[in-house]
């Protein structure tokens, strides 16, 4: 009986947090591999004005969006070195993320805002303002927002072509991830500032969980991206940078926590 009720409760969950695919919990994750962001493209969404920029090998802006990514597909595009994350203060940063919301497509985040409101590993009272730029494929059962921050394994090979490494800087020791703050200073200039703060700010946390809405972007991220959806102007901004956690962030952070803990409870008094 309580396997029933935790499997009730966990569906219940899942209503609440799918909200129309606007609002929701998640995990994040970090990811860097220098290729052309897939919102880059000029059929994945409902552009007002353009897709996400990318750019050369020299990182200048390239603005033919039809050039392939230089990841597998023989073009000459790239993610540009200012898509990186940075903080404001100590509880509140900007970037850009990987998504990937089960049940829409990229025609819906793609370019899109969210407030994330995280609520473990040590991350909890810290939120962050993310434009969507790129599409996660790792596990498409889950809401997963994926920072991109310097330091992380180059899977598609791109980092190294991009800066003509053998990937040691990238990869760390035997293609592993970075594992502590000095190594960032093996990455080239460009991509340092990324990957200080994934230890500074975000504390090299792994996959915390975070609670999500969106919201309209603010200029600080359209300015980087040049990306800007017709649908904007449907979404509330956010609350001041300095300001803490929403009601809103609040209230839904304390009932995604409650509930989640109410089903763990409930399937282990079996």
């Amino acid at each position: 009986m309580a396997v029933l009720q935790a499997i009730v409760l966990l569906a219940t969950v899942s209503r609440v947090f799918a909200a129309d695919k606007l609002t929701g919990t998640g995990s994040t994750g970090l990811y860097w591999d220098c290729c052309k962001p897939s919102c880059s493209w000029t059929e994945k969404g409902p552009w007002l004005t353009h897709p996400v920029q990318t750019c050369k090998k020299d990182d200048s802006p390239l603005n033919d969006f039809t050039v392939g990514s230089a990841c597998g597909q023989g073009g000459t595009a790239f993610v540009c070195n200012n898509q990186q994350p940075w903080a404001v203060n100590d509880t509140f940063s900007y970037g850009f993320t990987s998504t990937f919301i089960p049940g829409a497509s990229e025609f819906d985040w793609c370019c899109s805002c969210y407030e994330l409101n995280f609520l473990n590993n040590g991350l909890e009272g810290k939120r962050m303002i993310v434009q969507a730029s790129n599409t996660g494929y790792d596990d498409p059962s889950r809401t997963i927002f994926g920072v991109g921050a310097p330091g992380e394994k180059d899977y598609a090979n791109g980092c190294m072509d991009r800066y003509d490494s053998d990937g040691g800087g990238f990869l760390g020791k035997e293609g592993r991830p970075l594992t502590k703050r000095s190594d960032c200073e093996a990455l080239p200039k460009a991509l340092q500032q990324g990957c200080f703060w994934r230890f500074d700010w975000f504390l090299d946390a792994y996959k915390p969980n975070m609670t999500f809405r969106r919201v309209k972007c603010p200029k600080a991220l359209t300015d980087v991206t040049g990306c800007i959806r017709n649908d904007e102007d449907k979404f509330n901004a956010s609350a001041g940078t300095n300001a803490a956690p929403s009601s809103y962030g609040e209230s839904f952070s304390l009932l995604a926590t409650s509930l989640i803990l109410a089903a763990g409870a409930l399937a282990f008094n079996i």
